[in-house]
C-alpha cells in the first residue's frame, strides 16, 4: 500500500502541470513576435539596430499605421537622409524622421535629462559663526548664508564656535543666538535636522526652502544646438574621408614605385 501512494505522488509531481505566468500582449499577438532580445542595448535603438521584425509606424500628427516588416520599410527610407527610430518597445512603434529632425529630439532629450538631474542635486555648504559676534560681523555672516540658500538646492550647516580666552554660552544664550538665525533665514529656509552641542559648539542644519529654476532651452535653442552638432559631424566626416583619400593615393603612389621597380629588375 505503502508503495503504491509513493508511486502515485510521483506521477502527481510528474504530471502535474507548471504555473503560467502572465503572458504580454505582445507575446499572445503573432504579429508582435519578436525573434531577438525584448530590448537593445539603447532604449530608442535605429535602423538595424531595432530588436524586432515587425513594426508600426507612427506619423508626427500621432496617426498609426498597420504593422509591417522592419526590413521593408528600411528598404523605403534613404538612411542618409532619414532614421527609423525606436519610440516604443510594447508595442513596436518607430517614427521615421530627418537626420535634422532625429538629432533635435536627442538635443531635446539630453536637455530635459539634465535638469531632471539637476533636481536631484543639493550642494552641501558650510559656515562658520562664533559666539558673542559683534552685531555687524554677526550680521554680515548671516546675509551671507542667506545668499547660499537663497540659491535654492542647498543646505548649509552652521557651526557655532567659542572663542579663545572667552567665557563659553549657558546653554539659554546658545539657544537664544540659534533661534535669532533661525528667526532671520525663516524665509528661505528649514531645520532638516536637530541641532547637535558639543563642549561648547553647536551645529544646526539648514535647507533652502527656495525652488531653483530650471529653464529648458526654447525651441529656437535646441534647433540652434542641433544643426551645430550636425554640422560639427559633417566637418569631422569630411575630415575622416580626406584622410581616406590621401592614405588611398599613397597606397597607389608605393604600388606604382614597386611596379616600376619590377620592370626595371
Amino acid at each position: 500500500m505503502s508503495t503504491f501512494l509513493a508511486f502515485r505522488k510521483a506521477a502527481f509531481a510528474v504530471l502535474r502541470p507548471e504555473p503560467i505566468g502572465r503572458i504580454s500582449r505582445s507575446a499572445l499577438s503573432p504579429l508582435f513576435q519578436q525573434t531577438r532580445t525584448m530590448k537593445d542595448a539603447r532604449s530608442h535603438p535605429k535602423n538595424g539596430q531595432i530588436p524586432y521584425d515587425i513594426i508600426q509606424v507612427k506619423d508626427s500628427d500621432g496617426t498609426l499605421h498597420h504593422a509591417q516588416k522592419l526590413t521593408k520599410l528600411l528598404e523605403s527610407v534613404d538612411t542618409t537622409t532619414h532614421v527609423v527610430r525606436l519610440i516604443s518597445h510594447d508595442p513596436p512603434i518607430v517614427r521615421v524622421l530627418s537626420q535634422m529632425e532625429d538629432k533635435i529630439r536627442k538635443v531635446s532629450m539630453k536637455a530635459r535629462r539634465k535638469v531632471r538631474e539637476e533636481k536631484r542635486h543639493i550642494l552641501n555648504k558650510e559656515a562658520q559663526m562664533s559666539w558673542f559676534t559683534a552685531p555687524q560681523d554677526f550680521e554680515h555672516k548671516v546675509h551671507k548664508i542667506r545668499e547660499d540658500l537663497e540659491k535654492g538646492d542647498v543646505r548649509v550647516d552652521i557651526i557655532f564656535n567659542p572663542k579663545p580666552k572667552v567665557r563659553g554660552p549657558t546653554r539659554e544664550e546658545m539657544m537664544e543666538q540659534l533661534a535669532e538665525v533661525t528667526n532671520k533665514l525663516s524665509d528661505v529656509s528649514v531645520e532638516w535636522r536637530e541641532k547637535e552641542f558639543l563642549r561648547g559648539t553647536a551645529r544646526m542644519f539648514l535647507q533652502s526652502t527656495v525652488k531653483k529654476e530650471r529653464l529648458l532651452p526654447t525651441q529656437e535653442e535646441v534647433e540652434e544646438m542641433a544643426k551645430e552638432d550636425v554640422e560639427r559631424q559633417e566637418r569631422q566626416l569630411q575630415r575622416k574621408k580626406k584622410k581616406e583619400q590621401s592614405l588611398q593615393k599613397e597606397k597607389e603612389v608605393n604600388r606604382g614605385i614597386w611596379s616600376d621597380t619590377d620592370s626595371t629588375l
